[in-house]
């Protein structure tokens, strides 16, 4: 009979089907298996014996794309999902332990059982995650807060905390880091014809000083680690679809943040540019890519399978046209921006209307004198479409083929220039855009074509402890997305309840969850689940219920707006820099949708409930013993 520590828990993985292709001609595909058949668990234990909840295990059949993370629960246990035949790597991962390795084989004759052991790491320090990071760092003193604040809002703009802390440098090498840094901008270039970042550059002895003895030769500062997940957070079954870079098809990279103790891969080996993803009514997951290549505008990824099939959208001169932003709307057509091209019409930017079922592609162009359609977009409660635009947000109605623009009515503050990032929209049929760097969300005004503006309350903790010099620097400096004064909030994406009274916006270096009364407009915060987790994109499903991808803490986090409770899943992959988020809701609990824009994945997470775990439980027990007794 077996003991009570090999007692294990399982979940089934609902594959979910393909959907229609678009009539263009496709480009290279890359094909996973068709996930069924055996069971594979075990426990997991620490070398000093303990049971290891919240460990996070994966699996990935040999030359397959497709992998799947379970998590340990409060005895060790875990369980997989049934798998086809096959040879898998599995491996356990947990911050602060060595990973365990394991390699299986299942012809269809039993189940797998594999343990393991994990050591404690001599060096867990590029396994953590920013999140982890930022715990660590020191801030006992108003000298440190104020520089661990600098180092927040003006060395996160356009990559995750672990990527550059991942690495040691004493004083002169971080010196070097930052004076590269205060001439880059979001995007990555390095920019020699402007000034410096005026806040980089006014505190950059402090930075390298800082720096250097919390990440330095001699680090001094201890290391923390935020919790693993447990309870509800340990019910995700998590499934990684591997996309072959859009820079470099046939390729995938050696490095892909799958294995935490290699740290956070570089995004500037051709990999990066998987932005927005969304997933159809068939199951299936699109994505677009943001970053100029020869492949690919989008594809879609065959959620059964794993197959990925790309497309392009071409412009006037055989240039294949980017994209950044994608939604559905309520039939299931997808809608997307498709960058401009270098002059004439449509320089700013197209809408996209693809329908999935039948592979229709329709494109729509702003007219002369209109702003063009930019990156993010979101779907209103009347059907109309929104996109945001550099200087306000622009709705498209799909039945009369006409575009409404709305300017924002104030761009250019003391604060620093408002363009637009994020779009959302209500189910009233009004447009909400996120002017980030100045901490104003522009609302329409349906009723009267006019534009409105919403204020996000600034830190004033953090205002408290500035310099009186620091006071004067940002006065002149203002703020910008890639270095921003340390009491910005920063309203990133947006996602809009349309069948509620309520827009949600992501406050990226506020770490907060900022709810906007439709009606009212007033404006309620709630603090994200783990300090310093970078709050990036919203969007609510059908139940209400919000959804937030956490950037800098690589993990996703669900809030009940009734009870105001937060549940954190984290993802396999660390570095995966996470840049939106979408949910299939149809069924509840529903499908949610993360792609990773650094790594080249896009992860889906499924979730088993209680009931359906202890059934489960008792299948594998059942084999087990039938196993043991042949």
């Amino acid at each position: 009979m077996l003991s009570e520590r090999n007692l294990l828990l399982i979940a089934i993985v609902a594959a979910i089907c393909a959907v229609g292709v678009l009539k263009a001609a496709p480009q290279k595909s890359t094909k996973a298996p068709n996930i069924s058949g055996a069971l594979l668990g075990g426990t997991i234990r620490s070398a000093g014996g303990s049971p290891l909840e919240g460990v996070t295990v994966s699996a990935k059949s040999d030359g397959k794309t497709i992998s799947t993370t379970v998590f340990t629960d409060e005895a060790g246990a875990y369980i997989f999902p049934p798998l086809d035949k096959g040879t898998y790597r599995v491996w356990a991962q947990a911050v602060g332990f060595d990973t365990g390795r394991a390699r299986v084989e299942w012809t269809g004759a039993q189940s797998i059982h594999q343990d393991f052991v994990l050591k404690t790491a001599d060096d867990p320090t590029r396994q953590m995650t920013g999140s982890d990071w930022f715990a660590t760092l020191p801030d006992d003193t108003v000298q440190e807060r104020r520089v661990k604040d600098v180092l927040k809002t003006s060395c996160t703009g356009c990559h995750q905390t672990s990527y550059i802390l991942q690495n040691r440098f004493d004083k002169a090498g971080w010196l070097a880091i930052i004076n590269l840094m205060k001439m880059v901008n979001v995007y990555g270039t390095y920019l020699s014809s402007r000034p410096p970042w005026p806040i980089i550059e006014y505190h950059k002895e402090q930075l390298a000083d800082y720096l250097a003895k919390a990440r330095g030769p001699s680090q001094t500062a201890k290391l923390k680690f935020l919790p693993r997940p447990k309870g509800e957070a340990a019910l995700a079954v998590i499934t990684e679809y591997d996309i072959e870079p859009a820079e470099t098809p046939g390729e995938h990279p050696l490095q892909d943040g799958s294995d935490w103790s290699e740290g956070v891969p570089s995004s500037l080996n051709g990999v990066r540019g998987t932005h927005d993803a969304e997933i159809d009514f068939s199951g299936n997951i699109w994505v677009v890519n943001s970053t100029d290549n020869p492949n690919r505008t989008y594809a879609k990824i065959d959620a059964k399978t794993g197959e990925v099939t790309s497309y392009k959208a071409m412009d006037s001169k055989g240039k294949v046209r980017t994209s950044h932003g994608i939604r559905k709307d309520q039939n299931g057509v997808l809608w997307f921006n498709l960058s401009g091209e270098a002059e004439g019409e449509g320089e700013l930017g197209s809408l996209a209307r693809l329908d999935p079922m039948t592979g229709k592609l329709d494109v729509y162009t702003p007219p002369k004198g209109m702003s063009g359609v930019g990156g993010a977009i979101d779907v209103d409660g009347k059907g109309k479409i929104w996109a945001s635009t550099r200087g306000g947000g622009i709705r498209f109605d799909p039945d009369t083929g006409k575009f409404l623009d709305f300017k924002s009515v104030h761009f250019k503050t003391d604060a620093g220039t408002g363009t637009t990032y994020g779009v959302a929209a209500d189910s009233e049929g009004n447009g909400y855009w996120a002017q980030m760097a100045i901490d104003i969300v522009g609302k329409s005004d349906i009723a009267t074509g006019k534009s409105l503006e919403i204020q996000i309350p600034p830190r004033r903790e953090k205002m408290e402890i500035a310099t009186e010099d620091e006071r004067k620097l940002y006065a002149q400096s203002g703020s910008d997305w890639n270095s921003a004064i340390p009491w910005t909030q920063g309203p990133r994406r947006l996602g809009g309840d349309h069948t509620g009274n309520a827009v949600w916006v992501a406050d990226w270096w506020g770490d907060n969850l900022a709810k906007i009364d439709i009606h009212t407009n007033k404006v309620t915060q709630y603090p994200a689940p783990s300090k310093d987790s970078g709050p990036y994109a919203v969007v609510v499903d059908k139940n209400h219920t919000v959804w937030v991808n956490m950037t800098l803490n690589d993990s996703v986090a669900k809030f009940d707006p009734t009870t105001e409770k937060w549940t954190e899943y984290m993802l396999p992959t660390h570095g995966a820099e996470t840049r939106h988020i979408a949910v299939l809701d149809r069924q509840y609990p529903p499908t949610v949708v993360v792609p990773y824009w650094r790594t080249s994945k896009v992860a889906r997470l499924q979730f088993r409930s209680k009931k359906e775990l202890l059934a489960l439980k008792q299948q594998f027990q059942g084999e087990r013993i039938q196993a043991q007794n042949r």
